[in-house]
């Protein structure tokens, strides 16, 4: 079990943006994103703890319309500043104490993305929150860092000598059980790893019992590899 840590403030990532953030987006991730949740434009969304908003501007590319909200002001003046574009907005929100937006209504988004932030949230109760503002046909999508084991750890502590200056408290992590528990109350969960710690996973059907029962974990699938997969960064060249 990860130990309890006290709540990073503002100021703190205010802070850690300042000092420059890694790139995480890489030709993998994309790939199996379009595979699994099919972006298409028209789509409405949410990009939860959007930081500088480089996956915000991602789903803005593929013709989604989509808000990033973030705790930090610095990570949303380096967001504007990257540049606008049709259909992309951003909101400063503290998701775990501050109001909920008027704009996120119920059953108003077809689509929820939340990468490397979940497990800094207070996630159970974000994850509800989230199967009531998507559509009965949205899909949630989270990108999520795997605690080390023992068949891991050493290419968890590679892949930090890469990142370069990624340290506690900003790489947090899920067990893998914990991972697993984040399909309670959905009626389909895809996951797949990126790479030997990061996993990406895609929940549907929130409360849709005439499929599972709430209490009841979702149906899991596990994503096979892609048949081909473009050149990718060596921080993602090693597989689970």
């Amino acid at each position: 079990m990860i130990p309890r840590v006290a709540r990073i403030t503002a100021a703190e990532w205010n802070s850690w943006y300042t000092a420059g953030w890694p790139a995480l987006i890489t030709d993998k991730e994309s790939e199996y994103f379009r595979r699994t949740v099919q972006p298409r434009p028209g789509m409405t969304a949410a990009d939860l703890a959007c930081g500088n908003g480089q996956w915000t501007r991602q789903l803005a590319a593929w013709g989604v319309k989509v808000t990033g909200y973030d705790f930090s002001g610095e990570a949303l003046r380096q967001a504007e500043a990257a540049g606008r574009q049709d259909g992309l907005s951003y909101t400063q929100w503290d998701i775990d104490a501050g109001a909920i937006p008027a704009a996120l209504l119920p059953g108003s988004l077809d689509l929820v993305t939340c990468r490397h932030a979940l497990p800094f949230l207070e996630h159970a109760r974000v994850l509800t929150d989230v199967g009531r503002w998507l559509k009965p046909s949205g899909t949630f999508y989270a990108l999520v860092r795997v605690a080390a084991s023992q068949d891991n750890e050493a290419a968890d502590d590679d892949a930090g000598a890469e990142t370069g200056s990624v340290q506690e408290p900003f790489h947090r992590a899920f067990t893998e059980a914990q991972i697993d528990g984040l399909g309670t109350g959905w009626a389909r969960r895809t996951t797949y790893r990126l790479s030997a710690h990061i996993c990406g996973i895609v929940l549907r059907g929130y409360g849709d019992t005439a499929m599972t029962p709430r209490h009841a974990a979702g149906k899991a699938d596990r994503l096979p590899a892609p048949a081909a997969t473009p050149p990718v960064s060596a921080l993602d060249e090693r597989r689970a």
